[in-house]
This record gives structure tokens, sequence and C-alpha cells, in this order.
């Protein structure tokens, strides 16, 4: 049997849940292809931040990030004894969302997948997998486990490290393995009096470096949840690490460990891997089908919801797909050498380094207000090098977010006005003088304009975030970077 789709997505996880969702958002005819019936039920991945909450906050029907997330509300590092070394409250907000929030994957994979079943372009085959790949000038054939074939313009691997897509391809995953082993615990907890990472009793979310030169390790708290992550020393064996005594063994200076149901211990070496390219033909990759970095930045999940981000809105178009990779490759490479970075200070044992570390972080704790500062201060905004973001004024920006009020009604995000879609901001004019507007589906916002013609929905800033110069048309991509200013001519 053959089926006819604009794009095979391989692979459910969030970020073949998210492009797909995406993809669905804009009326593409979508069909995903997932191994597993149901969502993953283990934890994997544990943070995300604001840039891909608000991506997904884009998806129609998607539940809210509260349904599978808590806001983090303190990071740092601490030391062998807990003590906090440098630890802040993290207090900011950036685009109406949290800053970083302690995710719960399964939970999130569920309000996906019920998100995509309200989307009547995206039809989602659980229980099959990609085996072959044949593709043509005009058009691509995923070919399925059991023979089944389905004809599309693009088929996107975001089947993971290990996928068929890549493989099928012909694509190198180039980089590293990392031979230092680590053990992942994660556990919940039927305690009501647990003191979280740093022994506090108020139960706020947090995230430590723990600086141990005798065992680096990174401990993550939450209500009822724990998550541990312990390097594992010269000798010592994953089989013997993952053993419920040896188990018990570490987590007890934390919690009493008979209070605690461990729901997976692992252990697992880190990647630092890109693919060579991210498209051959009409196959392309996002996630970790593209790219696999270190945990050590909180940051290989998002990475893959802003490859989604900024790869759906192209295959709507059809237009220069090359241009995906040209923008996300070089955010990836500098996210995965920060973590790389990050890594080297976490993993030291060397104990006179680790006492430098230790004591560069009760210094910068020291300093007055620093703390304060940080965590009430949201992190700048992603910026797109020129070289990708093109000539235009302000191109490569980020939209904001104000509360924004239309035709006079209630006051909402402007997000949830616009969606996923493109958007014509014009200040003080109708932006439809500029031709850019005339993108299909685009959405056309007039500030500053009492009443403008039909079709064109009167907006009122309550923020004042939106300012331009009268007479300009603000271009916006769906995924909220900025094309530029347009000028009417």
């Amino acid at each position: 049997m053959t089926r006819d789709a604009a794009v095979v997505v391989a692979g459910l996880g969030p970020v073949g849940g998210v492009l797909a969702a995406l993809l669905g958002a804009q009326g593409v005819r979508t069909v995903v292809v997932e191994p597993n019936v149901r969502p993953y039920p283990k934890p994997r991945a544990a943070v995300l931040e604001t840039e891909s909450i608000r991506l997904l906050s884009l998806i129609p029907g998607m539940a809210p990030h509260t349904a599978w997330s808590v806001p983090m509300t303190r990071n740092g590092a601490v030391g062998a004894d807990r003590r906090p070394l440098f630890l802040m409250a993290q207090r900011a907000q950036a685009f109406g969302h949290p800053q970083i929030v302690r995710i719960d994957q399964p939970a999130l994979e569920a309000a996906l997948r019920a998100a995509l079943a309200e989307l009547p372009s995206v039809e989602v085959l659980a229980g099959r997998s990609v085996q072959g790949v044949e593709q043509s000038a005009d058009h691509v054939v995923a070919v399925l486990d059991e023979g089944q074939r389905i004809t599309a313009q693009w088929l996107v691997g975001c089947d993971g490290t290990s996928g068929t897509v890549r493989t099928q391809a012909g694509i190198a995953f180039n980089g590293d393995t990392f031979a230092q082993p680590w053990l992942v615990v994660d556990a919940a907890s039927t305690a009501t009096d647990d003191t979280g990472v740093d022994g506090t009793a108020d139960g706020n979310p947090t995230v430590a470096f723990v600086l141990d030169p005798a065992r680096p390790a990174v401990a993550m708290s939450s209500p009822g949840r724990w998550r541990w992550e312990w390097m594992l020393l010269p000798g010592e064996q994953p089989a013997a690490m993952v053993r419920p005594e040896t188990v018990r063994e570490l987590v007890a200076p934390w919690t009493d460990p008979d209070r605690l149901e461990v729901e997976r211990a692992a252990v697992f070496t880190f990647h630092a891997r890109m693919a060579q390219r991210w498209r051959a033909g009409r196959v392309l990759l996002a996630g970790d089908a593209a790219h696999a970095m270190p945990p050590f930045a909180g940051a290989g999940l998002g990475m893959g919801i802003r490859d989604a981000g900024a790869l759906a809105w192209r295959l709507r178009e059809g237009g220069d797909l090359d241009a995906y990779e040209r923008e996300r490759r070089p955010d990836v490479a500098a996210t995965t050498a920060l973590a790389l970075r990050i890594g080297r200070v976490l993993q030291t044992r060397n104990r006179a380094a680790a006492l430098v570390f230790r004591g560069l972080a009760r210094s910068l704790n020291a300093v007055p207000g620093l703390r304060r500062r940080l965590g009430d201060r949201p992190l700048p905004p992603r910026r797109l090098p020129r070289a990708v973001a093109g000539p235009l004024p302000r191109a490569g920006h980020v939209l904001p977010n104000p509360w924004v009020r239309v035709a006079g009604g209630p006051a909402v995000r402007l997000d949830d006005v616009i969606g996923y879609r493109w958007a014509f901001l014009g200040h003080g004019c109708d932006p439809r003088r500029v031709p850019e507007a005339e993108r299909p589906g685009a959405v056309h916002l007039a500030l500053d304009l009492a009443d403008p013609a039909p079709g064109c929905l009167a907006v009122e800033d309550l923020d004042g975030l939106l300012r331009g110069q009268a007479g300009t048309v603000t271009a916006v991509r769906p995924d909220r970077f900025l094309l530029g200013v347009l000028r009417p001519g």
C-alpha cells in the first residue's frame, strides 16, 4: 500500500512531535512513523529553556507547560557537603514563559500526541519504523518495516542518534563518543519532607553541579522527584553501578532511599557529534539524528526543538531548505562547545583544580546583589548572525511577546494572536502596503491604526514592546525571528 504525503517524519519523540505539529498547524499533509505505540515511559531529558517552551506554546491544542513541567527556581553549584557554593534564585521570565523548566518527558510526549490527534492533516503510524529510503529528483519513498511505502516530497529523520534515516541517506555522523561513563538515576519520592539538592525544605525545583573531586555529580530535585548523575570512577563497572545496593549507597547522603521508587538507573557515555550534512536530496535531519551533545549545558532537547521551529515553515514553502542547516549548525556547534567546557570543569578530579573552581564559585557568591541580578534578569534573546538572517534592518532579532488588545477585545499574548505563521506588523499603517505581506496564510496586524481595512487586525501594544518607525512594516517568520523591517516602495 502507498500513502502520499507532503512530509514524512520518522520518529515521534519531542522533536518529531513538534515538527509534525507545526507542519500540521500550517495544514501540511504529514505522516509520522514511530516504532513505539505509547510514549517512552521513563524520564530522559531533564530541562528545557524558554525559546523551546515558546515554540511549544504555538502548537494548536498543546497543553500548557504547567501540565508537563515545573519552573526551575534555583540553579548553580554546591559542594560535596551539599552546602551552596553559588546558588541563585531563578525568577526571570522571557516572552511570558519561565526561563527554564524541569520537564516530565513522558508527559510532554503524551501532550504532543494529544495535540497531533486534533490536527486533521497529521497521521501517526505508531508501531511502525522506517527501514529503507528511496528517492528521486521530485519525491522520496519511506519504506516501512512491514513493506508499506509512503511517497512524499520530504522525509525528515527525527529518529535519534542510532536512527536509520541518516544511515540510509548515507550521511556520516562525525565527532566523538567519550570514554567517561556516567550513572543516571531517576526516582520518584514518597517523602513529604525531602530537603532538596541544597538541604532546604521549601520544595523549590533546583538543579546544581556538585563540585566534588571524589565523585563529580549533578543533582536535580523537584517536589516528588529526583535525578542524579554521577561520574563513574576508574575501575567501576556499569553492571555493578546500576545494582540497587549501589544506588542506595549513592542516594543515601541526599534522601532516604527507602522512600524512593527508582524509575531508571542506567550508565551512559556521551556524544559530541554532528551529521556531516543535514540534507541529502529530499532527506533532512533534525534533533539527535543531526547532532548529539553532552548534557552539561542542559540544551540537547532544546536544540532539537529549535531545529523543528526553523524547519517546519521552510518545508511548507519549499524554498531554500539548505538555509535550515546554515542557520542551525552554528547554534548547535556553539552550544556543544559550551557543554564541553562545562563538562571539563565538572568532571575534574584534580583536587587543586577543583579547589580553584570552588573558590571561584564562592567569590561570585560573595559579590553583593549578583545572584539576585542574574536570577531576576532573563538571558538575552538569541539573535541570528547577519550572514544567515539577511540584510534588512533588525533581521535576525526576536519578536517580543507582549500583552496586546485586538480590536478592543480582552488582553492576550501576541503569540496567541499570531500562532505559527508569518506575521506582518504595520506601524501606523496597513502592512499590506508591502508586497512581501501577501504570503499565503500570513496574519496582518496594524499598530496605532484605529480602523484598518478588512483582513487587517487593529492591535494595541499594552506593554510598549513593538515600537517602530511610522509607516514601516516588521516582517516576522513563523519561528518568531524577524525577516526585518520593510519600507513601502
